[in-house]
């Protein structure tokens, strides 16, 4: 055999596979191919849709939602200050805040409310009983007095025409008293008791209510 049929049939000999190892390199080949047309490209998207409501990159953007109305604020019945209420109101007909004129004088009293009273209301001896009212309204005013035997006194609310009450009693230790509706209004209230024709009781204390 010559050098040259030699070399040809030692390359015809290595470039012989087993049948096992060509089968190997073709199913290794398949799978290869098979992964490339299966796979697609690793590309992430920007954002969820779903979770922050963005549009993918290259979608069409669709209408957007009208945003609901928000409800109104729901509020209360508007509330003042609440109105002023009316307690009694009582004045010792002694106190210093009140106004005497003419003779009328205090003189002290065991059995008066206050421990005192006022005295010798004539024409121009008068008792001017003050007050402040909060409220306007209709209240009843309760005078008590002391006076033996029956007498008259006369009461001028505010500057009216006086209104005259007559009175009795047993004696000037027996607490008495009478009583009259009146329409007064808020703020000042002048109560002025007096009797121009003849003697008066002696005035103990007086109740607005």
């Amino acid at each position: 055999m010559t050098d040259g049929s030699l070399r040809g049939l030692t390359r015809g000999r290595a470039r012989r596979r087993p049948p096992g190892q060509w089968l190997g390199v073709t199913v290794v080949a398949a799978g290869m191919a098979a992964a490339t047309v299966l796979v697609p490209p690793l590309i992430a998207p920007d954002k969820d849709p779903g979770a922050t409501g963005a549009t993918p990159s290259g979608a069409p953007a669709g209408p957007s939602s009208p945003a609901a109305p928000s409800s109104p604020a729901v509020q209360g019945p508007a509330t003042g200050s609440a109105p002023a209420r009316f307690t009694p109101i009582v004045v010792e007909a002694e106190d210093p805040g009140n106004r005497l004129t003419g003779g009328a004088g205090v003189t002290a009293c065991g059995t008066c409310h206050g421990g005192a009273r006022v005295r010798y209301l004539c024409f121009t001896c008068t008792l001017e009983v003050r007050a402040v009212l909060p409220v306007a309204g209709t209240r009843t005013v309760t005078v008590g007095y002391e006076v033996d035997g029956p007498r008259a006194v006369k009461v001028a609310v505010n500057g009216a025409p006086a209104r005259t009450f007559q009175v009795t009693g047993p004696e000037w230790t027996a607490p008495r008293s009478f009583q009259f509706t009146a329409e007064l209004p808020a703020g000042d209230l002048r109560l002025v008791f007096f009797n121009d024709d003849t003697p008066a009781p002696d005035i103990d204390v007086v109740t607005i209510s």
